[in-house]
Formats: structure tokens, C-alpha cells, sequence
């Protein structure tokens, strides 16, 4: 009760004119990972999605620091405790016992490119790639339907990096590898040359349109202090209309390696 009764002074404080948080009263320690664009710690303002989530808790007078990690030690390290949250995550209902998922902060869309030689440009049901190499990247479950295909497929190869199965998917090795929409066009455009770019396409239509979220330990410490400071730093953004100036800066090509700039006006 008197942690419940905490988080209401902590959020009703919040809607007082006037309330300065140039002094931050609590800082946190979020994991995140090497996804360009959404997250890098090379990109400006930690990439988008991290500048979003320190924002937001900037909002409620939190600070936060990034350190990046492989993804699936980011999340043990949560759980661990070594971390307050992870930056970031797909709704996954499977990790809904170990995670409380933030009100969500963008959607995204997921898509399968495949070798070029792969002769249809459509897709209708998972199926249609049973006979296929299919490639993914370690830890990641995309979205729950996919998740539990991937169990399942008999021809699976698993790479420690999204470059390293579009590195395979170039050279023929895999047939087909699922990955969020920009972040395939971006690595192709900043790693790939364009005759290597040649060697794949996107199969239609999208495998799903997914939501995304910070990840924050149930269980932990101030667990529920944490999920409801983010909420209310993230819907003052939304009303703010910082949202919108966000993500135009992101199709804008702001959030990206200074030494490897992509000429996001191709898109």
C-alpha cells in the first residue's frame, strides 16, 4: 500500500504548473542493444527509440544511462538485476511472465527479405516457406506466431548478427530472413554495396505490424514505480506533439551512425 500511495504523490506531482525537474531524483540503468536505427550508443541521442524512452523519463524527473549488450544478455542481465530495463522490445505475450511491457512507444512493421533468386514476390501463410533455409537472429522472437514457427522449421540457422544473415542471405546460404522493415533497408544501405543489395528483395506483404516497449523486470525493485514514471513521461511526450517531431527526425535519417551516413531520402 505504501509503495501504491508513493507512486501517486510521484504522479500526481507531475500535473503541478511549475514543477522543475532540473535536478533529477533518481537515476536508472537500461540495457539496450545494437539495432540501427531504433538503438545504437554510436547514433545520435542513443538512436530513436532511446531517445524516446530518456525523454520520457526525463519528464518525471529521471535520468537514465544506455549500456549496450548482445540482446540476449541484456535481457539476463535484467532479470539478473544487473539493469532496470531493456530498450527495446516487440509485444511478446511468451515474456509477459518475466516482463512488464510499457504503454507502447512506435509501431513497426516486420518483413521476410529472401535471395533474389526465390521466384514469387508474395506470401500468403508461414507455410509457404517450409521448404525454405530460413535464417534468424539469436534471442529474437519477433512476434508470437513466428516464434513459435521458427521452433518448428526444420531448416533453421541461427546468426549472432542481422549483417551476418544478410551476409548469408546474399551469398545463398539461407533462403529467407525475417527482420523490422528499416532496420533491413538501413543495414543494406550503410554494410551492402549495391550490387550486393541486387542479390535480395522483400517479399510482400508484411509478415506483421508489431508494437514496441520498454521492458522493465516484474519483481524487481520499484518495478511498478518504474513502469508508471515511463507511462507518464511518454504520454506527456504524445501530448506534447514530440512524438510526431521524433519520428520525423528518424525518416529524416537524423538517428545514425556519424561515419556511416545512408541517404535516407532514397526511401
Amino acid at each position: 500500500m505504501k509503495a501504491y500511495l508513493l507512486i501517486l504523490a510521484l504522479l500526481g506531482s507531475l500535473l503541478l504548473p511549475n514543477q522543475s525537474f532540473a535536478h533529477a531524483w533518481l537515476k536508472l540503468k537500461i540495457a539496450t542493444t545494437e539495432y540501427a536505427p531504433y538503438t545504437s550508443t554510436d547514433m545520435e541521442h542513443d538512436g530513436y527509440m532511446n531517445h524516446i524512452i530518456s525523454q520520457a523519463f526525463l519528464e518525471t524527473g529521471v535520468i537514465v544511462e544506455f549500456t549496450s549488450l548482445p540482446w540476449e544478455e541484456a535481457l539476463a542481465a535484467t532479470l539478473r538485476g544487473e539493469y532496470h530495463a531493456v530498450s527495446y522490445g516487440n509485444f511478446i505475450r511468451s515474456r509477459e511472465s518475466q516482463f512488464w511491457h510499457s504503454d507502447p512507444i512506435s509501431v513497426e512493421n516486420l518483413v521476410f527479405y529472401v535471395n533474389r533468386t526465390f521466384d514469387r514476390q508474395k506470401w500468403s501463410s508461414l507455410q509457404d516457406l517450409d521448404e525454405l533455409k530460413l535464417g534468424t537472429t539469436k534471442g529474437y522472437l519477433y512476434t508470437d506466431e513466428l516464434a513459435g514457427y521458427i521452433k518448428g522449421h526444420g531448416k533453421l540457422t541461427e546468426f549472432d548478427s542481422d549483417k551476418a544473415a544478410f551476409d548469408a542471405l546474399i551469398d545463398g546460404k539461407i533462403d529467407v530472413f525475417p527482420i523490422d522493415e528499416l532496420t533491413g533497408w538501413y543495414l543494406l544501405q550503410r554494410d551492402f554495396s549495391g550490387a550486393e543489395r541486387e542479390e535480395v528483395k522483400v517479399l510482400s506483404p508484411y509478415i506483421s505490424t508489431v508494437t514496441t516497449h520498454l521492458l522493465i523486470p516484474k519483481g524487481a525493485k520499484d518495478d511498478q514505480l518504474i513502469l508508471s514514471l515511463f507511462n507518464k513521461g511518454l504520454e506527456q511526450l504524445v501530448l506534447q506533439g514530440q512524438m510526431k517531431r521524433y519520428k520525423n527526425l528518424l525518416k529524416e535519417g537524423f538517428y545514425q551512425h556519424p561515419d556511416k551516413t545512408v541517404e535516407f531520402d532514397r526511401r
